[in-house]
């Protein structure tokens, strides 16, 4: 039954007729906002796992503090990344982490050139604050996108050719420690 025969229903038989021209407009209005509503709350009983959420992800994004990137399924990957996140620092989490969303990374840590220590041929010369960036090579991917730059939608200071996947990229900006810079690099 929709939800204005329900409220006709309820209508004094005597005082109002529910056919009538004002009332019956009404009634129609107040129905079809009672209908859309029961229709809403199906979606919100779905939205409890992220799995079922659909336009609802947004506060799923917005309480695990993730900003929206990508399609619908990167932005659920992202969503069950965060959520199943442990935490650590080491190289083996931050693998373990991107295997478990599909990824095979490695992780390089850039070293500064030494004199005693590294080849001038071989080596190459980095300075002394590059112990705090660390590179993350990803192979493959998914969501893998390539960006060209194009006369018409692309701005000055872009570069001409870059690639990027907003998942991983979002996920490992989110955990890596904050004193330290993350590079990804795709093959």
């Amino acid at each position: 039954m929709k939800h204005v025969d329900l409220l006709g229903a309820l209508l004094p038989p005597e005082s109002y007729d529910p056919r009538g021209l004002r009332i019956g407009a009404e009634l129609v209005a107040e129905g079809n906002a009672l209908d859309a509503a029961l229709t809403r709350s199906a979606d919100a009983a779905n939205s409890i796992t992220p799995w079922l959420a659909g336009d609802l992800i947004v506060d799923w994004e917005r309480v695990l503090g993730l900003s929206p990137a990508g399609g619908y399924q990167q932005r659920l990957e992202a969503v069950l990344a965060k959520i199943a996140e442990t935490g650590g620092l080491s190289i083996p989490y931050f693998k373990g982490l991107a295997a478990r969303m599909g990824y095979t990374i490695d992780i390089v840590e850039l070293q500064p050139f030494w004199v005693d220590y590294s080849c001038v041929d071989r080596d190459l010369i980095y300075d002394e604050d590059i112990v705090w960036v660390w590179q993350v090579v990803v192979e493959g991917g998914s969501g893998q996108r390539s960006y060209q730059f194009y006369v018409d939608s692309s701005c000055v200071g872009d570069r001409l050719l870059s690639f990027g996947d907003p998942v991983i990229e979002s996920v490992f900006e989110d955990l890596k420690p904050a004193h330290t810079y993350v590079y990804f690099a795709y093959q």
